[in-house]
């Protein structure tokens, strides 16, 4: 009885352990700091990776937020420039 107690909390650790080994740091990849939190630099992601929502750091415009299919500043002005050309 007490081995398959200790087997079921090891093997809950280890999966526990797993788990929150496998999700996006925004920190494990090239970021800035804004206000105390990990913002990714923005790379000319992939619109196609791109959820509405997901927020990087511009080097020209700071921080921006891609919000359905366009890029707009955290203030929530529209970035056309980036609509035209590469970083």
């Amino acid at each position: 009885m007490i081995r398959k107690s200790l087997l079921k909390i090891v093997c809950s650790s280890i999966l526990l352990i797993l788990i929150s080994s496998c999700h996006d740091d925004p920190c494990d990849v090239r970021h800035t700091v804004v206000d105390g939190e990990c913002i990714p630099d923005y790379i000319f992601p992939e619109k196609e990776n791109l959820k509405s929502g997901d927020t990087f750091y511009h080097n020209t415009y700071g921080v921006i937020v891609f919000k359905e299919g366009n890029w707009f500043t955290d203030k929530g002005k529209l970035i056309s420039e980036m609509n035209i050309k590469k970083n």
